[in-house]
């Protein structure tokens, strides 16, 4: 028999989709954060029971992002691994510094500790116009693809829920010379199901780094995971755009 705390959960999940179907407007501090896909986690890694970093400099790094939490005001923020932290400092300026943005990107991160992180403060009563997320491609080796899906859909789920008034720019994992591209690309197909193109959206670029037949293309990657210079710049060029639009404050709603 199912609890009578879960049918109401499944009511209401009913209810919003019902409402969304029939043309009913949902207003936007009511909005549920997406849900999780249905995936029991086997492995012994769990992507959504939020855990602080196990890297050395994990703890030092959390300490000024909620530092900066509590100090500064800013309008667009980057969340994510070392693929985010490891923006040049003139191309991140370049490409986003008009926005008033922060980098919270820390090397090493998996969609658990960027739970733990936002689960002990970060963003904690900030009120970014955007939030670009790019996760999950620590978790690859360590999780199935589902798992991992449900680990990205888990931070998104936090984020909808710390943030409300933010928008999401959801990022999709890159290609990686340690992961099997399928592997990659059946993660990012279940995660893109994600954008509502209202508060939630996503953007896939991965196949800028990549050959016709699937292979990278040489001087995107400076070693198996982290991008060059090249690569940032691509990056750049292929989400500015899009971060620009969704900085309008009508755009989406």
């Amino acid at each position: 028999m199912i609890p009578i705390s879960k049918k109401r959960l499944f009511v209401k999940a009913a209810l919003v989709v019902a409402m969304a179907y029939f043309g009913v407007s949902v207003a936007m501090h009511a909005q549920p954060a997406p849900a999780a896909p249905p995936v029991v986690i086997k492995s012994a890694n769990d992507p959504t029971k939020p855990v602080p970093g196990g890297v050395r400099w994990f703890g030092r790094m959390h300490a000024d992002y909620l530092n900066q939490t509590k100090t500064k005001k800013f309008d667009l923020c980057f969340l994510g691994d070392s693929i985010t932290q490891m923006w040049p400092g003139d191309l991140f300026g370049k490409y986003f510094g008009k926005f008033n943005t922060v980098n919270f990107g820390i090397g090493g991160d998996r969609c658990e500790n960027v739970l733990f992180r936002l689960n002990d403060g970060e963003l904690q009563g900030s009120t970014p116009k955007l939030i670009v997320l790019m996760i999950g491609t620590n978790n690859q080796g360590m999780n199935t693809a589902e798992e991992v899906a449900v680990g990205v859909t888990t931070v998104v789920q936090a984020l909808r829920t710390k943030c409300p008034q933010s928008k999401i720019l959801l990022l999709a994992i890159l290609p990686s010379a340690g992961t099997p591209y399928e592997k990659t690309k059946a993660i990012n197909a279940i995660t893109a199901k994600l954008a509502d193109r209202k508060m939630i959206f996503y953007q896939d670029f991965g196949g800028k780094l990549l050959h016709p037949e699937g292979r990278i293309v040489p001087g995107r990657l400076a070693d198996a995971v982290h991008l060059t210079r090249q690569a940032y710049e691509l990056w750049g060029d292929e989400v500015s755009p899009t971060v620009a639009k969704l900085m309008e404050p009508s755009f989406g709603k």
